[in-house]
């Protein structure tokens, strides 16, 4: 049976990645959009700069992020393949179907 979405690691990324300079950010993106296109999905990913940092030298650092269409960690959009039509409709449902808050 395939796996029906990509294994999830929580927290910050394994290895060297460092998820909040441009490039780290810009390589999450890619692996979180590969991830998905993989098993049929399709994501939209995108870095964006969240801050920027004055250091003491003059210098400054900006900060990024990385942003994602998903819907509660679900994508809502399959890949088109050549002999279908693009389909909106989420995995299982649950994307769509309203969440209710704990009170």
């Amino acid at each position: 049976m395939p796996q029906p979405y990509p294994r999830f690691h929580p927290g910050p990324c394994g290895g060297r990645l460092d998820g909040f300079s441009e490039r780290g950010a810009r390589e999450l993106a890619r692996r979180i959009r590969e991830a998905w296109a993989k098993i049929g999905w399709d994501v939209e990913v995108r870095v964006e700069r969240i801050a920027s940092e004055e250091l003491e030298d003059g210098r400054s650092i900006a900060h990024f992020t990385v942003r994602s269409d998903l819907v509660n960690g679900l994508p809502h959009r399959r890949l088109e393949t050549r002999s279908e039509k693009p389909t909106e409709t989420p995995m299982n449902g649950a994307a769509a179907r309203p969440q209710r808050r704990a009170a």
